[in-house]
């Protein structure tokens, strides 16, 4: 797993150059160009939504409204293994909107919670908020947290691997409709994490998963 990890940190890192601010899209080892979208997140005001509805995406709303609690679906999680560098699966239940965006976001909320199982860590830092999720007509979900992802975040490369990892595979698995994912931070791009490239998207990657429990230890 540590060679995995590396493989990955390496990969990010080769992108990060200096006069370089267009968006890539990346697997975890690999990407390719990737379309660019245009539009605020920010899910405070109505701007943001206005200009995705205009460029053909699908803003999530504030507030999902919930009449009740039935309607549900499971999903599963991924967050970091105690002892070991790979993601576990946790199951947990959303609500099941008609919006692909709304159900994005009570996921990413809910890895946001932390997880349940005392053999699971953490994999993005208390405190963090949603500030905003579309999903552009690509598949390319655009999640836009607040600074605490950055200002918190303990750092090293296991856990910024961690941190981006669990949010794009924990969308791209229960969301076919989400392809890759773009992280925001309180609204903008940013180079980086702390490390790791923020400026292209991120495809799934289950091979740092460990789904059946086998790898730990």
């Amino acid at each position: 797993m540590q060679t995995g990890m590396l493989l990955l940190l390496a990969t990010a890192l080769a992108f990060v150059a200096p006069g370089c601010g267009s968006s890539r899209e990346a697997a975890a080892p690999s990407g390719s160009p990737a379309s660019s979208a245009a539009g605020g997140t920010d899910d405070t005001t109505g701007g943001g939504e206005q200009d995705a509805a205009a460029a053909g995406e699908e803003p999530a709303t504030a507030s999902p409204s919930f009449i009740s609690d039935q309607n549900r679906r499971e999903v599963v999680l991924f967050f970091q293994e105690k002892h070991a560098e790979y993601l576990g699966p946790e199951k947990r239940k959303i609500f099941l909107t008609a919006s692909a965006a709304d159900q994005a976001k009570q996921i990413v909320v809910e890895l946001i919670n932390g997880p349940q199982d005392s053999g699971l860590l953490p994999t993005v830092p208390g405190g963090t908020r949603v500030r905003g999720l579309y999903l552009d007509r690509f598949g390319t979900a655009y999640v836009d947290l607040s600074g605490e992802v950055v200002t918190a975040h303990p750092g090293g490369a296991a856990e910024e691997i961690a941190t981006i990892f669990s949010l794009v595979n924990s969308l791209t698995y229960n969301l076919p409709e989400i392809k890759r994912v773009h992280l925001l931070v309180d609204g903008e791009e940013r180079d980086t994490l702390l490390h790791l490239d923020l400026r292209r998207n991120y495809r799934q990657d289950l091979s740092i998963v460990d789904m059946d429990g086998e790898r730990a230890g």
